[in-house]
C-alpha cells in the first residue's frame, strides 16, 4: 500500500481494501470512470473515501457523494469524521430541511418545485420587513440566518463534521434555516453527500456547482448504491397523467369559473376529452397489467374529439399553463402552497407532444387509477452528465453484470469494472438449489399442481428448520396464495403498500422474537436493512425474479436489442440476477455471521456465474441444518 494512503485510513485493513484503494487512485490520476462491486462488509465508503480525499486534497478537486437514502449519508459524515481534517456537508432538499415543515403538513406534501417557490415568498418577505425595521416576520428561520454569525457555524462544521440530522438540529437551537445555512457554507466542503437528484437534475446540477464553487471537470462523483441508477434515471425522465390528477384539475378549474382555453373549449371540456381518452385506450390497449399506445393516438385523439387542429391543441396547452400560473400566483398570494393541477397537465402535455420516439415508449397503465405514461428506456439521457466529471467512482454490493451497468448508464466502453471476492471466509455461506420447482408461467398455467409442489418444499423447511428466515417472493400475489393460508404467530408478513414506520416497526420485531418473515423480492426488506448476527442466518428465494412480460418491459427489452444487441441479458437476466444477489447479500456481514440461501427454482442453475459456489440439493432441510452444523463446530 502506497505509504500516503495511511494517513487517511482509520482502520486496520481487512483483506481485499488495499486493491480496491489503489484502483481507485489509479482512477483518479488517469481522470477516468471506474465501477466495482464489493460484498457488504467490505468497506466500500471508507475505501473510496480515502484516496479519494487525498487526490482531492493535492489536485484542488471536490467531491460529490451521491446517495439514494439518508442513512447513507450520515454514513458517509460519520467516516469522514473518523479520518478527520477534512470538512464535508450533507444537503437534503426543503422538504427535509425546511424547518416550517415540521409542523405545517401541508408544507410536508409539497414538491422540491412548490416548496421553492414558496420559500422564495417567504425570503422576499423577510428581507422587506428587515428593511423597514419590523419585529414580526413570515419565516424567523431565514431571519435568523440573515442575522447569524455563519462564522460559528463555520467552525462548528470544521470541528465536529456534523451529519444532516445534527447540522439541523444546531439550526433550529440557532433559529437559523439548516437549508439556506447549508448553501452558505457548502462551498467550504471538499466532500459533499447529497441526493442523486442533485446531479441528475440539471437545473440543480447548476445551482449545486455554483453552491460548491467548482467546475465539472474539477468534481469527483461518487455514486453509491449504483444499481439504483439506472431505473432512477428513467424515473427522472419519465411523465404520467392520471384520471386522479384529472379530477382534481376539474376542481380547480371550476374555482376559476371554468375558464376558455380557445375556440370555446373551457378546462372542464378538456379535462373531461382527455379522461375519456384514457378510460377509452385502457379498455383498447391493456393487456393485464399495461399496453403500448401508437405515438400518435392521443394528440389525434385530442385533435379529433375537440374538433381542433395540431396548432390548435399547443395554443390550449399554452393558455391551460398560464391559468395553472394563475392559480400558482393565487395560492402564493395566501401564502400557501402554490400547487396546480392544471399547470401539471399542461407540462405533461408539453412534455408528451416532444418526446422523442426512440428513447420513448407511450404506455397506457391500468388498476384504479389508469393513466398515460411517457416512459423513458434510455438512462442516459440524464446519467451521460457523468461523462464531464474528473472522475466518477460507481459502486454496490450487487451491480453484475458490470457490462450492462456501464453500457445502460452511457460510459464510455473502455471503463474498467471490477468485482472483488468477499473480505470473509467463503465457507460462511453456502448457496442451494432445487430442481422439480418453478414458478415459470407457461409452467404454473400447464400444471396447476406446481404451486401445491412449491409450498409443501417450502414448508417442509420452514417447520423443521428452527432458524430466522426471511422468503422472498416473486410478488405479493404469490406470498398470499402460498403465506396466508399456512401463517402462524411466529411468522411476519409484509403487506403490499405497508407504511414504512410499521414495516420497521414489524422488522424489530422479527428480530427480538425470531420466526419467519415473509416479503417481496426487490422491496425494502431485500436491499437496505442490516440484520446481524443470528438475526436472520437463512434467505429463501422462491422463483427466478425475472421482470412480469409487461408491456413497459417488451418495450425495454427491444430498445437494448436496438442499441446493444442484448435486450434479454439487459432487461430481464441482469434485474434478476442483482435481487437475487441483494437477497442473499443480508446474511454475512461479518466475519463470524453464517448464512444458507436456498433459490427454490430449477432455472436457478442458469445463474451459477453470478454465484459460482451454488450447489444442487435434492434435500434441502438437510443440507441447510448440515451446513450449519459443520459451520458451528468449527469444521
Amino acid at each position: 500500500m502506497p505509504p500516503d494512503y495511511h494517513p487517511l485510513f482509520p482502520y486496520n485493513l481487512r483483506k481485499g481494501q488495499n486493491k480496491i484503494m489503489s484502483d481507485i487512485r489509479s482512477c483518479l490520476e488517469e481522470g477516468t470512470s471506474f465501477i466495482f462491486q464489493a460484498s457488504t462488509g467490505s468497506g466500500k465508503t471508507i475505501c473510496v473515501l480515502a484516496p479519494s480525499l487525498e487526490y482531492a486534497e493535492r489536485e484542488e478537486k471536490k467531491i460529490l457523494y451521491l446517495t439514494r437514502t439518508n442513512s447513507q449519508q450520515k454514513q458517509v459524515l460519520l467516516e469522514l469524521k473518523k479520518i478527520g481534517g477534512h470538512i464535508g456537508m450533507g444537503l437534503q432538499g426543503r422538504n427535509n430541511n425546511c424547518l416550517l415543515t415540521l409542523d405545517d403538513e401541508e408544507l410536508k406534501k409539497g414538491d422540491a418545485d412548490e416548496l421553492s417557490k414558496y420559500c422564495s415568498d417567504r425570503k422576499k418577505e423577510v428581507r422587506k420587513a428587515l428593511a423597514e425595521d419590523e419585529d414580526s416576520f413570515s419565516c424567523k428561520y431565514y431571519a435568523g440566518l440573515l442575522n447569524t454569525d455563519m462564522q460559528e457555524l463555520r467552525s462548528w462544521i470544521k470541528d465536529y463534521v456534523p451529519t444532516i440530522d445534527e447540522f439541523r438540529e444546531r439550526c433550529h437551537a440557532m433559529t437559523t434555516c439548516p437549508y439556506e445555512a447549508s448553501k452558505v457554507l457548502v462551498s467550504d466542503a471538499i466532500l459533499v453527500t447529497a441526493p442523486y437528484i442533485y446531479f441528475f437534475m440539471p437545473f440543480i446540477r447548476r445551482r449545486l456547482l455554483e453552491w460548491m464553487g467548482v467546475e465539472m471537470d474539477e468534481l469527483i462523483v461518487i455514486v453509491d448504491e449504483a444499481h439504483n441508477l439506472p431505473d432512477y434515471a428513467r424515473e427522472l425522465s419519465s411523465g404520467e397523467l392520471s384520471i386522479i390528477g384529472l379530477e382534481r384539475a376539474v376542481s380547480e378549474g371550476s374555482r376559476l369559473g371554468d375558464p376558455a382555453l380557445g375556440k370555446d373549449i373551457t378546462v372542464s371540456e378538456l379535462v373531461r376529452v382527455l379522461t375519456s381518452i384514457i378510460y377509452d385506450i385502457s379498455s383498447e390497449f391493456i393487456v393485464e397489467d399495461d399496453g403500448l399506445i401508437p405515438p400518435n393516438e392521443v394528440r389525434s385523439e385530442l385533435m379529433y374529439r375537440l374538433g381542433i387542429n395540431s396548432n390548435e391543441v399547443k395554443g390550449i396547452v399554452k393558455e391551460l399553463k398560464l391559468q395553472g400560473e394563475l392559480v400558482q400566483e393565487r395560492k402564493r398570494d395566501e401564502k400557501k402552497l402554490p400547487r396546480s393541477y392544471l399547470n401539471s397537465i399542461a407540462d405533461f402535455l408539453t412534455f408528451w407532444m416532444g418526446m422523442e420516439r426512440s428513447q420513448y415508449i407511450k404506455l397506457v397503465n391500468g388498476g384504479s387509477n389508469p393513466s398515460i405514461e411517457g416512459y423513458c428506456l434510455d438512462p442516459s439521457l440524464v446519467t451521460e452528465a457523468l461523462n464531464h466529471c474528473h472522475s466518477s467512482i460507481h459502486m454496490s454490493g450487487t451491480l453484475e453484470p458490470l457490462k450492462e451497468y456501464r453500457d445502460s448508464v452511457g460510459l464510455p466502453f473502455d471503463t474498467e469494472a471490477k468485482k472483488y471476492p468477499s473480505p470473509f471466509p467463503s465457507n460462511n455461506i453456502s448457496v442451494f438449489y432445487t430442481k422439480k420447482v418453478t414458478t415459470k408461467y407457461e409452467v404454473l398455467q400447464q400444471d396447476k399442481s406446481m404451486l401445491n409442489k412449491i409450498s409443501e418444499q417450502l414448508w417442509h423447511v420452514l417447520d423443521n428448520l428452527n432458524r430466522n428466515t426471511v422468503v422472498f417472493f416473486p410478488s405479493y400475489r404469490m406470498m398470499e396464495e402460498l403465506v396466508f393460508p399456512l401463517s402462524t404467530t411466529d411468522t411476519f408478513v409484509e403487506a403490499q403498500r405497508m407504511p414504512q414506520r410499521e414495516l420497521m416497526q414489524m422488522v424489530e420485531e422479527f428480530k427480538k422474537k425470531g420466526g419467519v418473515l415473509f416479503s417481496v423480492i426487490g422491496g425494502r426488506l431485500s436491499e437496505g436493512m442490516d440484520f446481524p448476527g443470528d438475526e436472520l442466518e437463512v434467505a429463501i428465494v422462491v422463483g427466478v425474479p425475472y421482470p412480469k412480460p409487461t408491456a413497459r418491459q417488451r418495450g425495454l427489452q427491444h430498445y437494448y436489442d436496438m442499441k446493444f444487441g442484448k435486450g434479454w441479458e439487459y432487461t430481464v437476466k441482469a434485474p434478476a440476477v442483482r435481487k437475487i444477489l441483494q437477497a442473499s447479500g443480508r446474511l454475512v456481514r461479518s466475519e463470524t455471521d453464517l448464512g444458507a440461501v436456498l433459490l427454490m427454482d430449477e432455472r436457478a442453475v442458469h445463474f451459477k456465474k453470478f454465484l459460482p459456489s451454488m450447489k444442487l440439493t435434492q434435500y434441502p432441510l438437510n443440507d441447510i441444518k448440515g451446513f450449519f452444523e459443520t459451520r458451528e463446530k468449527g469444521l
